[in-house]
């Protein structure tokens, strides 16, 4: 740990010493018409042939900008601003000492532009604040895609055969919408995510680190998923209606309604989703016995039928010239039906049957969620200082009825024994009540932020399981369960930042006291626990110039486990496989250390290392009599993982933007797994590759992919997998209406391998997510699009606040 820290940190300081190095430079000025200079003015050095860009800064506030790094040659500098018209110097030729240049000056922008323009073409990547920020809203490969499918194409996110979320290779990711938790893990996450319209998302934002005024949980981070948010005044809204076909149809439709005049603001929206898919599921598993071995060949069709009504109303009131007060209510209403064959063939060794299962499962799950959310921003005085309050109450709940049936044949297709039925009804109510109070004022020329927060969770999971035996219903007590569990946790925080010439400072402590209770009616199994934990997190930055910061990060997070982990029941994935819960599942804490380097706000190298101890490890077991095997989460051992982030935005001519993000990870685990010790590490490689091409006004076209390579997580080898989207925009010259045209996983590359030979645990897995699609979506805005350009008030927070 220690030797990571100082590589670390000795990293960041011979970047900072180098730098400091006074190197020659292209310098100049950007100025208005009344030669004053203009503060974030973009500057591109270009060439005069081609018009290739081959470097970029940004201006400081003196409206002076620096480009280093240069090659010989003849050029022009080109310059833009929001507001302004464009602007560029003449042909110039410098050489190896460096170059001042006469200033720019650039004439303001006075027509009303669509909103379309106003809002800019941000880069599909971008690095702010120590975050990733993947803006997607404009993207036509995302289009009429749910929030889950467009969260797999972010960069460092991967998804696992369960549907659980990783970020830079590690599990444990705090999935908020608009800042706020979601409180779901795992397949109820996934679930919400994949109701969620894809159309609402402006932008994904993925973080490895936290303050303290953040929630510590989420040991690998935050991924945040912002809204859009309309600002325009009058009445505007949009209409979005999208169909897509893979293996089977797809489709989905919004309306956005808003209306703002003077100091109120209403806003609403609506989405329909109807998805059909059809997995695959192939499995391979290798038993031992005291005779020899059996072996189980799977093959199972996943048919699922997705509808989902999302819908939002709120109001925004700004009651005087500092308080402004918000209330909303969402709410999702899931209904998914199933229908999953499949055809087991078991034999003593390959290519040998001894007998063939055949299961039909049929299921109906549904799912609700609603929450209400209310705010309320109150500015003391013109200091600085600010009070935020902040309500939440949520409800879910979510009732799956399954039914099996198992028909078990030898060779010729005579019977062994009659078949088989079961059936199951799970029900999950979960209600989630939190409350939060943010302070904030100017101190010794920095700012505190302190404040309380309190959160009451209450999840109730009752199933009953039954078995036809002699043409009648009983119920199976072994396979019945109810399950309650209550979690209250109190939190305080306080962070200070302050600057110090071009050194930041930020330092905080977050103190969390939990309080939990699981009691299983059934087994008569109470878990209660009760514990205090300290979260410290600091930053140190370093901005040399507008176009070179870099930011050394430490935070220690928490990742408690979710309800149906500890929920102490067997969830059957069919006759011979479950997912077994442990109610003595603890949480796992990890330190986390991050070194940024930004240049020229474009580029960004993120270097990182996360100790994780009591890691929530998924380990296995089995039972060579019956031939079943199950999943269990243990807190085993420690996990460490160092990763490398890369975010290379390349701009080719006037028409082709490529925007590429690389992510390598080396993890390491050391501790027992299914009863044997397990010491051992392995790389991993992510590749995204996103070129945007600019055809003319009104159409654009969109080039997306992606590769993972193997990798060894724990027990498991997970299979290298590619993928490719392309997608086409054109917007019609009405300004308020586009059609967007996508093709997802063109080479059908995109399919999710893994296997284990570890000890006598010999498995492999196949699986493919009908991801390859072609779907088109029409947009269309109406009512007031324009406004004129204003500039930015910096101050006014709550226009930044989430709806």
């Amino acid at each position: 740990m220690k030797s990571v820290l100082f590589l670390i940190l000795g990293l960041f300081l011979f970047s900072v010493s180098a730098i400091a190095t006074q190197q020659p430079a292209i310098r100049g000025k950007v100025v208005n018409q009344d030669n004053e200079p203009i503060n974030g003015a973009s500057v591109y050095l270009i060439t005069t042939t081609a018009r290739a860009i081959l470097k970029t800064a940004v201006t400081s506030v003196d409206g002076v900008y620096t480009i280093l790094d240069y090659p010989r040659g003849t050029f022009i500098v080109e310059a833009t601003a929001i507001g302004f018209g464009k602007g560029e110097t003449l042909t110039f030729s410098v050489d190896d000492s460096g170059l001042s240049l006469p200033a720019i000056k650039l004439g303001p922008q006075t027509k009303e532009i669509e909103t379309v323009t106003v809002r800019r073409e941000l880069p599909l990547i971008q690095s702010t604040n120590g975050k990733l920020v993947m803006n997607v809203e404009n993207s036509s490969v995302s289009a009429g895609n749910n929030a889950f499918e467009v969260l797999q194409r972010a960069p460092g996110v991967s998804v696992d055969k369960d549907d659980n979320i990783s970020l830079m290779g590690q599990q444990g990711v705090n999935v908020t919408i608009d800042g706020r938790p979601t409180y779901m893990t795992g397949e109820q996450l996934a679930t919400f995510l994949k109701s969620t319209d894809g159309s609402q998302i402006k932008s994904i934002e993925l973080s490895t680190t936290r303050s303290a005024k953040d929630d510590a949980e989420g040991a690998a981070g935050v991924i945040n998923i912002t809204l859009k948010k309309n600002k325009l005044e009058g009445f505007n809204g949009s209409l979005v209606a999208s169909a897509g076909l893979g293996l089977k149809f797809r489709g989905n439709s919004s309306i956005n309604l808003n209306y703002k005049k003077n100091n109120t603001t209403f806003f609403s929206n609506y989405s329909y989703t109807d998805n059909r898919t059809k997995e695959t599921l192939d499995i391979m598993r290798v038993i031992p016995d005291s005779i020899g071995k059996t072996y189980f060949d799977q093959a199972t069709d996943l048919k699922e039928r997705d509808r989902t009504h999302s819908y939002k109303l709120g109001i925004e009131q700004k009651t005087s010239s500092r308080n402004t007060f918000m209330f909303q209510f969402s709410g999702n209403n899931n209904l998914e039906n199933r229908d999953n064959p499949g055809i087991t063939n078991i034999g003593s060794q390959v290519g040998v049957i001894d007998s063939i299962m055949e299961a039909f499962t049929l299921g109906k799950e549904t799912f609700n969620k609603y929450s209400f959310n209310a705010n309320n921003e109150f500015k003391i005085d013109t200091s600085g200082k600010k009070l935020t309050a902040d309500l939440d109450y949520s409800l879910f709940k979510t009732n799956n009825v399954l039914n099996y049936e198992y028909r078990t044949y030898f060779p010729d297709m005579s019977y062994i024994y009659p078949p088989e039925y079961e059936r199951s009804d799970a029900l999950t109510d979960i209600k989630i009540f939190a409350a939060k109070l943010d302070y904030t004022q100017k101190l010794w020329k920095g700012n505190i932020e302190t404040g309380l927060k309190y959160s009451n969770v209450e999840s109730d999971n009752r199933i009953v399981f039954d078995q036809k035996i002699a043409d009648q219903w009983q119920n199976n007590t072994g396979r019945s369960n109810t399950f309650n569990y209550v979690e209250q946790i109190v939190a305080g925080y306080f962070d200070y930042s302050t600057q110090i010439k071009k050194w930041g400072i930020k330092a905080g402590l977050r103190g969390e006291y939990t309080l939990s209770d699981g009691i299983s009616e059934t087994e008569n199994k109470q878990v209660k626990r009760d514990y205090f934990d300290l979260f410290p997190s600091a930053s140190l930055s370093y901005n040399y110039s507008e176009n070179h910061v870099f930011a050394l990060n430490y935070a220690r997070k928490i990742s408690r486990p979710s309800y149906r982990h500890l929920n102490p029941f067997e969830y059957y994935i069919d006759k011979r496989t479950f997912l077994r819960g442990n109610p003595y599942l603890n949480a796992q804490y990890t330190d986390g250390f991050s070194l940024n380097y930004s240049l020229f706000k474009m580029f960004n190298i993120a270097v990182g290392h996360d100790f994780t101890n009591d890691a929530m490890v998924e380990s296995m077991g089995q039972d060579t009599v019956a031939k079943t095997t199950w999943v269990i989460r243990e807190n085993l051992g420690k996990q460490s993982t160092t990763y490398l982030n890369l975010t290379i935005p390349v701009r080719i001519g006037k028409f082709w933007t490529m925007y590429n993000n690389l992510t390598g990870i080396y993890m390491h685990f050391r501790g027992p797994i299914a009863g044997y010790y397990v010491n051992q590490g392995s790389v991993f490689f992510q590749g995204n590759s996103t070129s945007n091409f600019k055809i003319n006004k009104s159409i654009s076209a969109e080039l997306a992919m992606r590769y993972n390579s193997p990798f060894l997580y724990n027990v498991y080898k997970i299979e290298g997998r590619f993928n490719t989207d392309i997608g086409m925009t054109y917007n019609f010259k009405d300004q308020r209406s586009s059609l967007k045209l996508a093709v997802t996983d063109v080479f059908h590359s995109n399919h999710n391998n893994l296997s284990t030979k570890f000890q006598e645990y010999d498995s492999e897995i196949r699986q493919y997510n009908d991801t390859q699609s072609v779907r088109v979506t029409f947009n269309f805005k109406f009512g007031n699009l324009k406004q004129s350009i204003r500039r930015r008030d910096n101050a006014s927070d709550e226009k930044d606040r989430a709806q």
